[in-house]
């Protein structure tokens, strides 16, 4: 997965938003999804209790590896999630553009769902092109996802999204 880069002030922008959708969760503990790509671990690490990040690739870029190591965030592999441990661990499952292009949305937002805790939330950022956020309004609801609301923004001049579903 190549690594999206975005101007300081749209990295600010994202930032904003996931700092509130943070504040309105259960509680401190944070997975995100998709870290390959886009990540605001980092930044958003002092605003959690907890941070963990996972990605569909078999590695985490090393640039990751650092940041996690020097500010305490756990790098789960993808192969792990499915592990007892995880179930139910997680306030807020967070991906920043980090949903596009995997063949199988569904089984992604179901497996995620399971880390969750009872009253916690799924929050999707993404481009709105090609409808993906009716799509991904769909695919939460089909996985018993509820008070699901969608934000659209504009992002370096294109139509983003975030989208907010409570288990």
């Amino acid at each position: 997965m190549n690594e999206i880069t975005f101007s300081n002030e749209s990295i600010d922008q994202v930032t904003d938003l996931m700092r509130e959708q943070i504040r309105t969760a259960a509680g401190g503990k944070a997975l995100e999804f998709g870290s390959a790509g886009f990540s605001l671990a980092k930044t958003l690490r002092r605003d959690l209790e907890c941070l963990a990040c996972s990605d569909k690739t078999e590695t985490f870029p090393e640039n990751l590896r650092s940041i996690a190591d020097a500010h305490d965030i756990h790098l789960i592999p993808d192969q792990e999630m499915g592990e007892d441990c995880y179930f139910g661990r997680f306030h807020m499952v967070y991906t920043l553009f980090g949903f596009r292009g995997l063949p199988h949305l569904v089984d992604e937002i179901m497996r995620l769902r399971r880390l969750i805790i009872k009253g916690g939330k799924m929050v999707i950022v993404d481009w709105a092109e090609a409808q993906f956020d009716a799509e991904c309004v769909k695919q939460l609801k089909r996985c018993g996802f509820q008070n699901i609301t969608v934000n659209t923004f504009m992002l370096e001049g294109q139509s983003a999204f975030l989208i907010s579903a409570e288990k």
